[in-house]
């Protein structure tokens, strides 16, 4: 009988591990007040905060780069925004790498369709207007291009989730590469 209660409460005490595995990893509930374009702007590129980090020409996209390094940055940008169980790498999401990345996808051939390039297009109009509404949707659709399989976005970062993000990658990060 007192194996069968160990039993019983092992069980539970997965199933509850579990349950909080799963809240943590995978469930997702829409943020309450997302970080918008003009508070990005006003906090961090009207103080000059992101300077020494912003432009496309630092990450080496230009109009001759192959769609896969311009598909990276693009993925890249929108992990400012999105929620994901992994990252790898970031680019801030200023008004000079948008219009950069605008610019460098309308002159460029080396997007695999004309389809395609009508998406990625469509994408940069939206950021270029402020509307990060769907950069989890825009994530993984250039996700997909890249044939992705880990690191699948799953909603939108909080306000004060993005200000973490901004701070760590970009604030902090900028830091240790000065050193």
């Amino acid at each position: 009988m007192k194996r069968k209660g160990i039993l019983i409460a092992t069980l539970a005490l997965l199933a509850i591990a579990g349950f909080i595995t799963y809240q943590t990893r995978f469930a997702y509930s829409e943020p309450d007040e997302v970080l918008t374009q003009d508070e990005f702007v006003e906090t961090f590129e009207e103080t000059e905060a992101l300077k020494e980090i912003d432009g496309l020409d630092r990450v080496g996209v230009n109009g001759n780069s192959p769609e896969e390094k311009i598909l990276d940055v693009m993925h890249q940008m929108t992990h400012q925004k999105i929620v994901a169980n992994q990252k790898w790498g970031a680019v801030p999401m200023t008004t000079r790498n948008i219009e950069q990345l605008e610019s460098i996808v309308s002159s460029t051939d080396n997007i695999r369709t004309p389809e395609v390039k009508k998406q990625l297009l469509q994408i940069i109009a939206k950021w270029k207007q402020g509307d990060f509404s769907e950069a989890d949707t825009d994530h993984n659709y250039i996700w997909d291009l890249q044939d992705g399989t880990l690191g699948k976005a799953r909603g939108l970062l909080s306000k004060e989730e993005e200000l973490q993000f901004i701070e760590e990658w970009f604030i902090e990060g900028k830091v240790e590469e000065d050193k």
